[in-house]
């Protein structure tokens, strides 16, 4: 909440210069870490081109740690990796809406589709065509939409809802995928 508010008060002071996007690289580095009983270490750092100013693609590498200790209640421990390679492509719908909307909510509106393809282990993701050990590769296909707010000349703050279209008991993730980008521009 405290950085959605700031997002909001800082892109004012951006609205003055817009630098135009066309042609330009920007890094989203994404990262999710969550310890406890259940631990989740997520890194997938993205480098993306605007193609103009509402296309963007991008590409980068993948990785998930995950691992569960025994409990009471869940009596198997476990611990995997899982590894990959994604895509996407996000199109803005509205792009600098803070200098036509009355209030300050968010700088873009886009949609956003992605490819991941993660090379998971077969004891831990319910594969009944596999065998218990070694790897097979899942394929997935994540649509939505969110919002972005500039925060500064060459910063912004994501916040994107996406579907898995191939959920299934192999995804690594369940449906909604919630992410917060923090983009940077060079």
């Amino acid at each position: 909440m405290v950085l959605l508010v700031f997002a909001c008060a800082t892109g004012t002071w951006a609205q003055s210069e817009i630098p135009d996007r066309k042609g330009k690289l920007f890094l989203v580095p994404e990262l999710w870490l969550s310890f406890g009983t259940n631990s989740y270490i997520e890194v997938a750092p993205l480098v993306g081109y605007h193609v103009n100013d509402r296309l963007s693609v991008g590409l980068g590498p993948h990785y998930i740690y995950q691992s569960q200790k025994a409990t009471p209640y869940y009596p198997v421990s476990y611990q995997t990796h899982s590894y990959g390679l994604k895509g996407f492509a996000r199109f803005a719908l509205i792009t600098n809406a803070d200098q036509f909307l009355p209030i300050n909510l968010f700088s873009d509106l886009f949609v956003h589709m992605e490819y991941e393809g993660m090379s998971l282990e077969k004891a831990y993701y319910y594969a009944p065509a596999y065998p218990d050990d070694g790897r097979f590769i899942y394929q997935g296909f994540l649509v939505g939409g969110g919002f972005s707010q500039r925060v500064g000349m060459f910063n912004s703050v994501s916040f994107t809802v996406l579907w898995n279209l191939n959920e299934s008991s192999r995804s690594p993730y369940s449906n909604p995928v919630f992410r917060i980008g923090f983009n940077t521009y060079f």
